[in-house]
């Protein structure tokens, strides 16, 4: 029973780790972010390691400017690796590198 009630716990906490994680990493709301599975090189279209908008939008068409400008943490208009896989990373991604 002890093994079972620990069980129960452990998944609770778990739960409201990965929950609060997700909720926080967004200050607004935006759509469901499994539509925006890639690969980072895939949406870098010239190889010069970061993302602007025009590669972004490309990718993904249906794309509107306020989630790029969420996924863009340091506000310098382009994506690196780092903001793709910290925005993968919240919204448990990361199966899809």
């Amino acid at each position: 029973m002890k093994k079972y009630s620990f069980l129960l716990v452990l998944v609770f906490f778990l739960s409201l780790t990965a929950c609060s994680g997700k909720a926080n990493y967004h200050k607004t709301s935006l759509p469901d972010p499994g539509t925006f599975k890639a690969h980072f090189g895939d949406m870098d279209s010239n190889g010069d390691d970061r993302v602007d908008w025009g590669e972004f939008k490309a990718y993904f068409p249906h794309a509107q400017p306020e989630v790029y400008e969420a996924i863009d943490l340091n506000r310098d208009n382009f994506l690196d690796h780092d903001e793709w896989h910290a925005f993968k990373e919240a919204h448990g991604l990361m199966d899809h590198d």
